[in-house]
């Protein structure tokens, strides 16, 4: 019984946190306006290329270990963003209780910039998504 209890702890202690649905669905949300497939996929902002419904970036893509195997397809491909946006995630969040703010401040801000305002700011827009229901599930999660 003992070694039965000390197994189930220690399992319960190795298990990590893991990026829900609705956390997923709102960062897409807020990421193009309505968790869309933007019509022109990519896009140029002041700071960089964005691009597909979760608004990556090609370093992005890259840390995530490059799903699919070229940038461009990828970003117009569902799954590939998903699976890009889940593998950049689970390389940089390393605390097995991150919360939904944990996710979104890293996907937005990255591994250096999570606590930065403009992290902060698209944090409370997620938070608004989940409060209110706002999103629902992209194609690649449903």
């Amino acid at each position: 019984m003992r070694a039965s209890l000390f197994f189930l702890v220690v399992a319960i202690g190795a298990t990590t946190a893991e990026l829900e649905d609705s956390c997923l669905a709102c960062m897409c949300y807020v990421s193009s306006s309505g968790c869309v497939m933007p019509d022109s996929v990519c896009w140029n902002t002041n700071w960089g290329e964005l691009c597909g419904p979760w608004a990556i970036t090609k370093p992005y893509w890259t840390d995530a270990d490059k799903p699919g195997g070229d940038y461009y397809t990828c970003v117009a491909d569902w799954d590939c963003n998903e699976e890009t946006v889940r593998a950049y995630l689970a390389r940089y969040v390393g605390n097995p209780h991150a919360s939904c703010e944990t996710y979104a401040r890293t996907h937005y801000g990255g591994p250096w910039g999570a606590n930065e305002d403009y992290a902060t700011d698209y944090w409370h827009m997620v938070k608004d998504c989940l409060d209110y229901g706002l999103f629902t599930l992209p194609p690649s999660v449903e």
